[in-house]
């Protein structure tokens, strides 16, 4: 309006001259451009906005932003300023992040983080750990992380002999590598399941490879997840799933000079993954990233134990975070075969609405550990 009122005092005065009335006529089209791409900002959060006004879906997507505000609420600095985020749902395979601070077209800066999940995983709501690895992205930013991790991980795998081309590829995935293992940080072996679940496409995607992709290929993520299980609680039954993930993806169905770099890459998994458990980093105080969470509660012996309570009538969650409470649902979903899909949904769907409607009582300017739904009975859900 500002411009519009400006031009007018400038031109309208002078419409009879061809050159006043061109140039006016320019300006209210170049305002007409500048508005369009300003509303792009708008457009996106009335998209996101209103999906709170669909009475259940609202509800249920409270509870995602409680998770996604768990997993982004740990002890640093640059984490206490965070915006508490917002989940919405769109179409599309993936999950995504519009992150706190990027810009939209039209120069406006983005006020919160805004969390993309696929509608899909609200019928499969065990794999809403999405959330927490696009909550990493926000968080691998905020720690310069994003721009620190390719340069240990190229300079460690470099020290130890690893060919040139694999120290570079792991540096370029490392901004998929570093949301997946704060996501297996917030929820130990659930990010495993879920990720081999989530990952398991036709031989042409497990396999494919490009220098240009942050995605490491869907065989060697997969494999890495299991390598973190492997190095943080030894023997277990991921070995099972890698011997599966072997049978169903044999390496010798990719093209000879793929098959040779996903080889090469899968010898140095340990390795890396010693790297990400075990470096310290100056922008974590001398601290390594699991030193962020509380890693004994992820014990597999521990959350199994929990999720047996289920058995008995009552989901004891007393004193555990949101993000650890949605590990334990996927442990039952994949443990429990009694009961069935449906019933699992149901007790997810009255978890995750009684999440959302405690979230005020988080503090999102402070650091406090975040706290979940104590209980869960089951006689008022029908098996």
């Amino acid at each position: 309006m500002s411009r519009l009122k400006s031009s007018g005092k400038s031109y309208l005065s002078s419409l009879h001259k061809s050159g006043a009335a061109s140039q006016l006529n320019y300006i209210l089209g170049k305002i007409d451009l500048d508005l369009s791409t300003a509303i792009i900002f708008f457009d996106t959060y009335l998209d996101v906005l209103s999906q709170r006004k669909i009475t259940e879906l609202g509800r249920i997507l409270a509870g995602c932003d409680v998770i996604a505000w768990d997993a982004l609420n740990k002890d640093h600095p640059a984490l206490f300023i965070i915006e508490p985020p917002i989940v919405f749902c769109d179409r599309g395979f993936g999950a995504s992040i519009i992150r706190e601070g990027a810009w939209f077209p039209g120069n406006i800066r983005n006020p919160v983080p805004l969390l993309q999940i696929p509608y899909s995983r609200l019928s499969s709501k065990h794999e809403l750990i999405s959330i927490i690895h696009e909550a990493g992205h926000e968080v691998m930013t905020r720690l310069d992380l994003v721009r620190i991790l390719p340069a240990v991980l190229k300079a460690e795998l470099t020290a130890v002999g690893a060919p040139r081309n694999i120290a570079e590829l792991f540096g370029v995935w490392s901004s998929e590598i570093g949301p997946d293992f704060w996501t297996f940080c917030s929820s130990g072996i659930a990010q495993t399941s879920s990720i081999r679940e989530i990952l398991a496409l036709p031989p042409q995607n497990v396999f494919q490879l490009s220098w240009l992709d942050p995605h490491p290929p869907p065989h060697l993520r997969v494999l890495l997840s299991i390598e973190w299980c492997r190095q943080l609680w030894g023997r277990g039954e991921w070995d099972d799933w890698e011997k599966e993930w072997d049978m169903f993806y044999p390496l010798g169905s990719a093209s000879k000079g793929v098959q040779k770099i996903l080889q090469t890459g899968r010898n140095y998994l340990p390795i890396v993954s010693r790297i990400l458990f075990n470096t310290r980093f100056k922008v974590l105080s001398g601290r390594r990233l699991p030193d962020l969470f509380d890693m004994s509660v992820l014990a597999p012996f521990k959350m199994k134990k929990i999720a047996e309570s289920i058995e008995s009538g009552k989901l004891d969650l007393t004193q555990i975070s949101p993000c650890v409470q949605l590990s334990i649902f996927r442990m039952i979903r994949d443990k429990q075969e009694k009961f069935s899909e449906g019933f699992i949904d149901k007790i997810m769907t009255d978890w995750l609405i009684r999440l959302g409607e405690s979230r005020w009582r988080h503090t999102p300017r402070r650091h406090k550990p975040s706290q979940g739904i104590s209980e869960i009975r089951l006689r008022q859900y029908s098996k």
